[in-house]
This record gives C-alpha cells, structure tokens and sequence, in this order.
C-alpha cells in the first residue's frame, strides 16, 4: 500500500519526504471500502470521523416528520418533498465527489505529478499546455485556489486514511478508535514570512457553512461542544481537529486547520479552532 501511495517531489524540503513517509507506514494497515463506507483494521470495523462528528448533533435530521410538516405547509405529499431531498443529496454528492478528484488532481499536477490526476478526471488534462480544464465553478474555484498558493506550500498528501490510538502516552488516546480520511496535508517552509509548520486542509462544497436559523435561535451542539452552534461549520471543525489529533499522536505537529469553501468561481479559506483538548477528554 505504502509502495503506490509513496512519491516525491525534486526540491522539497525533506521534512515534507519524511513525514510523508512516515504517514503512509503508520497507517497502512487500516483498509477502506466504499460500500458502506467502511474503514477496517485487523479485522475490526472502526466508526468514521464524520459520524462521530454528527453524535453532537441534538436532533438528527427527521425525514419523515419534517416531509410531513412541509406537506402541511407548503403542499404536495411528504413522498414528493422525500423524493425531492434525496435527488438534490444525490446531486450534491457526486458533484462534491467530482469536485474532490478534480482538486487532488490539481494538487499533483502542481507538484509535478500529470501521472497522477484521477482516472475520472484525465480526459480534462490538456497535456500540452499541462493544463486542468475546469468544467464547473466549483472546480474554477479549486483551480483559482491552487492558483494562489504560494510557492512555499509543499504537498505532503492528498486523500491520506489515519486512525486513533497510535499515542506513545495511553492517556492521550481516545478511549474508542475512530478512522478518517483528510484531503490534504501541506507544509508551509516559512519563506512567505510565516511560520512553518503542517497544516490540514479540507475542500468543502456545501452551499453554506453556517445555520443562521440555528445561530438566531441559539440552538448548540450537546455537550462538551455545547457552546458551538449546531450547524456544518462546528462538525467540520470537529472533524479537522480528529485528523490533526491522529497526526499529533504519531508525532506529527499541526500549525493549523482549515476548511478550503469552494464556491462558485471563487473561494474561501476558513480557518477552524483547535477542539483536540475537548475530544481526548469526551471521547
């Protein structure tokens, strides 16, 4: 596994190599599938970070008591708004999908790597002018945000799996293991005139991040994570801080954690706040 993730770039700090390396051995073990969306380790199924996020969540999406209160208010039948909900899902699924492979793709591409650009995604490659055709705005917006990147920013991966429980102190270790998958790991050298370090990245596409409605209303996140409102920018936050913890536990220090918003054209970097202290402690 190591072996057909492993790869480097000529002129990168060796910092970058090193940790690269390190990563993909530690975590080598743990398999992925897609069906079901499972993560397995020695033969043990191990809750994803996004669900574990969401067990903050007071009341879960109700699907079928919310289709009934829109058909009471807004007309058709509670199948119709269940149809409609499901379709859109869909969509937004595999547009966020697409939208994924089209921006790691771009990441190799940036570091040299043409070979590498997804399967799916080769037929936009122009190899002539080493070029990454985007064909909706959200990849604009992806490709506008590699565009900016500073020459400073090495890439260490794309799309790594990492899991809990590998710290040398077993009181730092969540009492259950969970696994995940992070987008992206860089490593910022510090010749911009900032500080060097590693920092997590996370390409999102929802149309929003925050829940206004929830934030008027005051509606917040059981506990400990009560004092964040309940809404898709506090799960994010939760998820990036489990990827930066399973990095911190082998070793590898995170400057920093932030979600990469591609809207339609453009982008937005929205950093998210430290919660490794609170999850070690709850979880």
């Amino acid at each position: 596994m190591v072996n057909d993730k492993m790869f480097s770039v000529a002129g990168e700090p060796t910092v970058v190599a090193e940790v690269r390396k390190k990563v993909l051995e530690e975590f080598e073990d743990l398999e992925f599938f897609a069906d079901g969306h499972r993560y397995i380790l020695n033969g043990k199924s191990l809750p994803s970070v996004s669900n574990v996020a969401h067990r903050f969540v007071k009341e879960p999406f109700n699907e079928q008591l919310q289709a009934i209160r829109y058909a009471e208010k807004k007309g058709e039948t509670p199948e119709y708004w269940i149809q409609l909900w499901r379709q859109n899902s869909f969509r937004a699924t595999r547009l966020g999908t697409k939208t994924h492979a089209y921006a790691e793709s771009l990441g190799y591409l940036r570091a040299g790597m043409p070979e590498r650009i997804c399967p799916s995604i080769k037929p936009q490659y122009m190899h002539e002018y080493n070029f990454l055709a985007p064909i909706h705005p959200k990849e604009e917006a992806a490709l506008k945000f590699m565009n900016d990147l500073p020459s400073s920013m090495h890439l260490v991966l794309n799309e790594a799996m990492v899991y809990s429980g590998k710290n040398a102190c077993e009181e730092r270790n969540l009492k259950e293991q969970l696994a995940g998958t992070f987008d992206m790991l860089y490593y910022n050298d510090g010749t911009n005139g900032k500080p060097a370090g590693f920092i997590i990245l996370d390409y999102k596409t929802n149309a929003n991040l925050a829940n206004e409605s929830n934030r008027r209303y005051g509606r917040m996140l059981l506990p400990p994570f009560n004092d964040l409102t309940e809404e898709d920018y506090s799960l994010y936050s939760i998820q990036l801080s489990l990827y930066a913890l399973m990095l911190e536990d082998i070793g590898i220090p995170i400057m920093a954690r932030c979600i990469v918003w591609l809207r339609d054209g453009n982008y937005q970097l929205v950093p998210v706040t430290d919660l490794s202290e609170k999850l070690r402690q709850t979880l």
